[in-house]
């Protein structure tokens, strides 16, 4: 560490400094005057040489500004502008903006993000910047992402081909089951959606949970004065109808908006494979299709308010589903046993979510409180047939093989935080940020399974789980950011987080999570950036409660109460130029967590589907992000991803460890015709993969969009998997020995693999004016709800 220092400095030092221009903006009442901008133009020829946007406290910089002959432009909506002559770089103190009298009719301001940007701690998608993204559910603009993967079979998303992700609103953690969280995201409208932060190495500010990074959704916030809004409907098809609406409202500091969901669709799986199987007689070779028919209606509404120094909000979610799966399979139990298994289970699933937060900032301390509520009811019914080639019923008349299986699942999910934060600038050269953050989450979960045997329904041992988890987090932070030069600064932060989590037994841990980033700015657009930092991962509800879900005779799903958490150490080096970016990123697992793994009971008689614990994993994994603009109407975005893994794992039959290389490719094309017409075509291909000792093959789609503007309003039209190729292969027992000697190869089918899924989406905007725009390089947490 010492030697990263070393080199750090000796870069600082050798580097060629260049002077800055800076100041600070008040009005004639001396209050300051944030968010405008403020523009240096060449003195020889009037062309934009750089620029910045004043912060909320009037103050601006703009560093690597060489000698010579400048204008200084300042303009803010209701000031008269300022032009200041320069004869080089220099502070110009403090100037005073007048206030411009005249009556301003309305300003149409449009401009265009570039789709991916990299920052220090990750890369930010600006939602928007997507023709496709309108009309959408955050969940499938997610799922566009670079890096991203969605597992819709188990409700799972990973980023860079780890699962271990946390899921952040508006900067604040959901802490519920990840299948809750996507449940959340597929009925929650892209339209609210400003942006999403993907963070692989977050700071000492951030909860230190999630090995994988953070993944951040930033909703939109009413930045317009007077009464303004917009408005948006969509209808589509796939294998099933599609429809949603959403509106937005705001008026000053208050803002709320209302969207709805409705979605019907179809995705299935096939397996093929054999299996020692002694609840059937010994090897059995098995050919098993499974069949998801969803239907969901999603409400979402939120309402909040941002003034000078406090802000809150109020987000209330409510899903309704109903889950029709049919499950059919041949069971040829060697040499010549032919047995027939059909499944129809019907789920009605419903959950209500409701999220508050309000905060209070000033000078330099910041104090937030939030709360969050989560049910889930979810009753189901299994209509179960096992029957040989005469049409008998095989087995005994017991639970496993009970005609008719009825379950329930209850979950309440309340967690409740409070947040201190400070900040100083100690000096020119030093600024401090520090904090305390308390957390306590309560979960409370009953389920069960009632099988019916001889006409009436009993409860089969270990059945039923009821349980409690209580888990109190307290957590401390410090970050000092030294400001070498006006390109150089280098932040040297650490996290202290204690967790009391209690279930069926009591497990405290507290640890120290480092974290340190560099950042050098060189003339010509050139900007380097390392960083190092330490996470965690603890193993969440599901993943622990020794719950039983019937998924057939011969399986179930269950908790592992053994799970312990994982601990990563990561290290990670990146480059930017114009737009382009390139990162290496080196990082160690210990213990990771790996979901839906095979094992099975101590007698082998059922398989149990859990979560695990890998042994180790190491990872390095190169990330690009490559612009290219062909013409003034045709742009391109391609992000590429390789990655070098190891693995080692021993919850198999036969330990295994394993070595091997992936990469995906996302890119987006986008063009702009005449008369308000534009189109996009976008894509991703993931590369062949490990999940555990699951093998994941190679996919992917292309989608493509059309748009035309018209006055306030937009037509869009979109089609999802345009080739129908959404086909992820994966399978088990390639690698090593798995439970009851599977060997399975699986087939999941999206629904898009039927038909492409097309949408066409009308939004319009209306009122108000914009009362400020902040660039990109501003700091993200400026722009975050804290």
């Amino acid at each position: 560490m010492k030697r990263l220092f070393l080199i750090c400095y000796i870069i600082a030092i050798c580097s060629p400094a260049l002077a800055q221009v800076s100041g600070k903006l008040q009005d004639v009442q001396g209050a300051p005057v944030p968010f405008a901008n403020v523009i240096i133009l060449k003195a020889a020829d009037s062309s934009i040489f750089k620029g910045a946007v004043s912060d909320e406290q009037g103050g601006f910089l703009i560093a690597q500004v060489p000698a010579g002959q400048y204008v200084l432009r300042i303009n803010a909506i209701g000031y008269e502008g300022v032009n200041l002559s320069l004869d080089g770089p220099r502070n110009v103190g403090v100037q005073v903006l007048q206030t411009n009298r005249r009556q301003l009719g309305e300003v149409v301001i449009r401009g265009t993000k570039p789709l991916y940007q990299q920052q220090e701690q990750g890369i930010v998608v600006n939602v928007e910047s997507s023709i496709l993204s309108k009309g959408s559910a955050a969940l499938e603009v997610l799922e566009r992402a670079p890096g991203i993967i969605i597992d819709h079979r188990n409700n799972s998303i990973s980023m860079n081909g780890k699962s271990s992700v946390m899921v952040m609103l508006n900067g604040k953690l959901l802490r519920m089951p990840i299948t809750q969280v996507v449940a959340l995201l597929r009925g929650m409208r892209a339209d609210d959606v400003e942006k999403i932060e993907l963070l692989t190495t977050p700071g000492a500010g951030y909860d230190a949970e999630g090995d994988g990074g953070i993944i951040n959704i930033v909703l939109k916030k009413n930045s317009n004065v007077g009464l303004n809004g917009s408005v948006s409907a969509t209808a589509g098809y796939g294998w099933g109808e599609k429809a949603g609406t959403s509106v937005q409202l705001g008026y000053n500091k208050w803002y709320g908006s209302y969207s709805y969901n409705h979605n019907r669709s179809n995705a299935n799986w096939h397996a093929i494979g054999t299996a020692v199987e002694p609840l059937y007689g010994g090897l059995t070779y098995s050919d098993v299709t499974g069949v998801m028919q969803p239907v969901e209606n999603s409400h979402t509404a939120r309402v909040g308010f941002d003034s000078k120094h406090m802000g809150g909000s109020l987000l209330f979610g409510y899903s309704q589903t109903h889950l029709h799966n049919i499950n059919t399979g041949m069971f040829n139990v060697l040499p010549d046993s032919i047995l027939y298994n059909h499944v129809d289970v019907n789920e009605y699933m419903k959950w209500k979510n409701t999220i508050a937060d309000f905060y209070v900032e000033g000078k330099h301390l910041n104090v937030s409180l939030d709360y969050l509520r989560y049910t889930m009811d979810r009753p189901s019914k299994a209509v179960n047939s096992f029957v040989n080639l005469k049409g008998e019923e095989i087995g005994n008349n017991d639970t496993l093989f009970a005609p008719i299986q009825e379950g329930y699942a209850h979950t309440l999910i309340q967690v409740g935080v409070v947040k201190l934060d400070y900040k100083a600038q100690l000096s020119d050269k030093l600024k401090l940020e520090a904090g305390v953050k308390g957390s306590y989450n309560r979960t409370e979960s009953a389920s069960g399974i009632k099988s019916l045997v001889d006409g009436e329904y009993v409860t089969g041992k270990d059945a039923t789980n009821d349980g409690v988890m209580r888990e109190i987090i307290g957590a401390g932070y410090a970050s000092l950011k030294w400001q070498l030069d006006s390109t150089t600064a280098l932040t040297v932060g650490s996290r202290y987080e204690y967790a009391d989590t209690r279930l069926t037994t009591v497990r405290k841990m507290g640890k120290l999570f480092p974290a340190i980033a560099f950042n050098k700015a060189f003339p010509g657009g050139h900007e380097l950036f390392i960083t190092y930092n330490k996470r965690i991962t603890r193993p969440v509800y599901t993943d622990l409660a020794s719950y039983k879900s019937y998924t057939g005779p011969n399986s179930y799903e269950s908790g592992n109460p053994s799970l312990i958490p994982t601990i990563t150490n990561i290290f990670k080096i990146g480059y930017n130029y114009k737009g382009y970016s390139f990162s290496i990123l080196a990082s160690r697992d210990d213990h990771p967590i790996v979901r839906w793994q095979m094992t099975e009971t101590p007698d082998s008689a059922v398989l149990i589907v859990s979560s695990q614990n890998m042994l180790w994993q190491n990872n390095l994994v190169f990330q690009a992000g490559i612009p290219v603009k062909v013409t003034d109407w045709w742009s391109m975005n391609y992000s590429l991803l390789a990655a070098y893994r190891q693995f080692k794992l021993d919850y198999t039959r036969k330990p295994a460890q394993k070595g091997y290389f992936t990469w995906s490719v996302n890119f987006s094309e986008q063009f702009k015709f005449q008369k308000g017409w534009s189109g996009e075509l976008s894509g991703f291909y993931w590369g062949p993969s490990y999940d555990g000792s699951k093998k994941v093959g190679s996919f992917g789609e292309v989608n493509v969009g059309v748009k035309k503007e018209m006055g306030k309003g937009t037509l869009q039209f979109a089609v999802e998997d345009v080739f129908s190729s959404m086909h992820i292969p994966f399978s088990f027992g390639q690698l090593t020995e798995e439970a009851h000697d599977l060997k399975s190869k699986v087939v999941y089918s999206a629904e898009s693999s039927y038909f492409p899924v097309m949408k066409l989406t009308y939004f319009r905007a209306f009122g108000g004016t914009k009362q400020s725009h902040k660039e990109g390089g501003a700091k993200e947490e400026q722009e975050r709800i804290n």
